[in-house]
């Protein structure tokens, strides 16, 4: 079954850049095209399994409009960050990638097929760089909560899940079963209070809750 894609996009030329791009691709269908404010009728028509948003049709500002489309299909946002702030914005309501306008095809066409299978690609290397600029506050109250209601096995699914890891990788990595995965994955989300992957991500760094885990794994390197 080839993954159906609708493109939101104000700019012409852009547009049929990405037809061109997508429509080399043997498991990808373009439904076709939106602008920002018609998006989400579009969604409704087209039932896509992933929606590509490129500002300025809807930006990191437009966190209403892409919460509501997020509800709908799953979005991968292509936009300039100011800071890796707004990534983590556009996380937390649930887009479930972000892409910087320079990534490269390869990029765009690995999460489209990674987000589309289910497993949540926060960011691909190149722009997930940029969350490592991000505020990393000492041990804080709420940091500290959210540790200790994790186990050490979910801390490394957290940590997984944040380097975009798939269900698969995640399972191999562990050296434990699908089932497995999927269960703790399930855990997290509940007990973060969070719906997806990405925002469960987002939660960790925006709490500090990332840079605990670090620097937890860089005293047991010390330790071994």
């Amino acid at each position: 079954m080839k993954i159906r894609v609708l493109v939101c996009c104000d700019e012409s030329i852009m547009s049929a850049a990405m037809r061109a791009l997508l429509d080399q691709q043997p498991d990808i269908e373009v439904m076709g095209f939106t602008t920002g404010r018609e998006s989400a009728a579009a969604v409704a028509e087209h039932a896509p399994h992933v929606m590509i948003v490129v500002a300025p049709a809807l930006g990191f500002e437009d966190k209403r409009e892409l919460a509501e489309l997020a509800a709908l299909t799953k979005i991968v946002l292509i936009a300039k960050a100011e800071s890796a702030d707004r990534s983590v914005e556009a996380l937390c309501v649930g887009v479930r990638a972000v892409l910087a306008p320079d990534s490269s095809a390869d990029d765009l066409i690995h999460v489209l097929r990674t987000v589309s299978a289910g497993a949540t690609m926060v960011m691909p290397a190149a722009a997930r760089r940029s969350l490592q600029y991000l505020p990393r506050p000492d041990a804080s109250p709420r940091s500290a909560r959210l540790a200790a209601g994790l186990t050490p096995r979910e801390l490394e699914v957290v940590l997984l899940l944040a380097q975009g890891k798939s269900n698969a990788e995640v399972a191999e990595k562990l050296s434990v079963s699908m089932a497995t995965v999927r269960s703790h994955v399930h855990h997290v989300l509940r007990k973060l209070g969070v719906g997806t992957r990405a925002q469960a991500v987002a939660i960790a760094y925006e709490s500090g809750l990332m840079a605990a885990i670090g620097r937890t794994a860089e005293c047991r390197g010390q330790e071994g």
